[in-house]
C-alpha cells in the first residue's frame, strides 16, 4: 500500500490494512491514564492536557473524541453498505449490550460485595443495587454508586464513571438510522448538523454534551461522505494539528477544533502504513472491554492500596488487570455475540409471504369411449 498521502480517503477505506484497531486501543488506554489522576490522587486533580488546554479538554475527553470520529466513519459506512434497519440495529445491539451486561453483572455481584462496607444483606436488599444494573444497562440515566462501595476513595461514590458516553454513542447510532431511513444521510444534512453543533457549544448549555459529541461523530461521518474528495495529505494534517494547538492555548474553541480538525488527523493516522500496527487487532479487539472495566478496576486498586496514590502507580497496577479482563470479555462475550450478527432474531426477520393454497384443477371430462 503506498503512503496514504497519495490516496483519497475512499482508496484508504477500500484497502484492508489500517491502524483503526490500534487507535481505538490507544484511546481506551488513554482514558485509563486520564482517570488515574482523579482516581489515584483525588477528585479535582488536573491532568497535564487539561492544564495545557486551560480546562477545555482532558486526555480522557480527547480519547472519547477519537472513538467517536472513528465510529462516525464506520457506522455511516455500515448503513451505506447494508441499508437494512433490522440488520443495522441488531449489529449495533450486539456490539454494545452483551459486553456491557456482563460487566455490570460482575460489578454488581462480585466487585460490589467485595468492597462494600455494608453488611451483605443490606447491600443486596438496597434498591440502589438493582437500579445500578437496570439504569446502566438501559442507558436511560447512568447511576454511579453502589451501596457502600468506594465511599472512602479519593474519588468517592462512583463505581464506573466511564459509562456516561454510551448513551451518546447509541444515540448517534439511532440518529444515523433515522437519517438513513428518511434519505437524509447526506453531505448537506451532516454539514448543517456540524454548524448547529458548533454554534450550540457557544450559545447554550441546555443540550448537555450532545452538541460537543456530535462534533466528533459528525466530523467522522462528514469525512466519510466526502471520502472521494478528501486526500490524506501530511500537510493538511500538520495544519490541522497547528490549528488545534492554537485553540488549545487560546482557551477557546478547542472542542470545536477537535471535531472539525482533529477528525482529519485521526483518519490520517489510521491509514498510514505503520507496519505491525495494521495487524494490531488480528487476535481481538480489546478496546471496548478496556473502556468498560478500567474505571471500576482503578477504583478497586485505590481502595486496596489504602488511599491516595500517585497516578502512575494506579495506572501501572490497574492496566494489566484490565487488559486481562478485556481479553476474557472479547474471547467469551463480545466475539461470540458478534458472530451472531447475521442470525437475526425473530423480531428482526422480514415476514414470510403467506402461502396461498391453489385450488386443484378439476380433471378433464372423460372423452368418448
Amino acid at each position: 500500500m503506498p503512503f496514504a498521502s497519495s490516496l483519497t480517503l475512499q482508496a484508504c477505506l477500500d484497502a484492508r490494512r489500517n491502524n483503526l484497531d490500534a487507535l481505538r486501543f490507544a484511546a481506551a488506554a488513554g482514558v485509563l491514564f486520564s482517570h488515574a489522576f482523579p482516581l489515584g490522587v483525588g477528585q479535582g486533580t488536573v491532568e497535564p492536557l487539561e492544564s495545557f488546554t486551560r480546562g477545555q479538554l482532558s486526555l480522557g475527553r480527547l480519547c472519547v473524541a477519537v472513538f467517536l470520529v472513528i465510529s462516525g466513519v464506520l457506522i455511516t459506512r455500515s448503513w451505506e453498505r447494508v441499508p437494512d434497519a433490522a440488520r443495522f440495529t441488531w449489529a449495533r445491539m450486539l456490539r454494545i449490550f452483551p459486553g456491557l451486561g456482563v460487566m455490570l453483572v460482575l460489578t454488581t455481584l462480585a466487585l460490589g460485595p467485595a468492597f462494600t462496607h455494608l453488611p451483605l444483606r443490606d447491600y443486596f436488599t438496597s434498591p440502589d443495587t438493582a437500579l445500578y444494573l437496570l439504569r446502566n444497562f438501559t442507558l436511560h440515566w447512568p447511576q454511579w454508586q453502589l451501596p457502600g462501595v468506594f465511599d472512602a476513595n479519593p474519588y468517592p461514590h462512583t463505581v464506573n464513571g466511564s459509562l456516561w458516553t454510551l448513551k451518546y454513542e447509541v444515540g448517534f447510532y439511532l440518529l444515523t438510522l433515522a437519517l438513513g431511513l428518511t434519505g437524509l444521510l447526506r453531505k448537506g444534512t451532516v454539514a448543517l448538523g456540524l454548524v448547529g453543533a458548533a454554534t450550540a457549544t457557544f450559545v447554550t448549555g441546555r443540550l448537555g454534551y450532545w452538541p460537543e459529541l456530535y462534533l466528533y461523530f459528525g466530523g467522522g461521518a462528514a469525512l466519510y461522505l466526502w471520502r472521494e474528495r478528501v486526500r490524506m495529505s501530511p500537510w493538511v494534517a500538520a495544519v490541522c494539528v497547528v490549528g488545534w494547538l492554537v485553540t488549545a492555548r487560546l482557551g477557546q474553541g478547542c472542542r470545536i477544533a477537535t471535531g472539525l480538525l482533529g477528525g482529519y488527523v485521526v483518519l490520517y493516522l489510521a491509514f498510514q502504513p505503520l507496519g505491525a500496527l495494521a495487524d494490531f487487532g488480528r487476535r481481538g479487539d480489546l478496546s471496548y472491554g478496556l473502556y468498560l472495566y478500567a474505571f471500576p478496576v482503578q477504583q478497586a486498586v485505590t481502595a486496596l492500596l489504602g488511599g491516595p496514590t500517585a497516578w502512575w502507580v494506579n495506572a501501572a497496577v490497574a492496566f494489566p488487570c484490565v487488559l486481562l479482563l478485556s481479553a476474557l470479555s472479547w474471547r467469551w462475550v463480545e466475539q461470540p455475540a458478534l458472530r451472531r450478527k447475521d442470525r437475526l432474531p425473530a423480531w428482526a426477520r422480514p415476514p414470510r409471504p403467506a402461502i396461498t393454497a391453489h385450488p386443484q384443477t378439476p380433471p378433464p371430462p372423460p372423452g368418448p369411449r
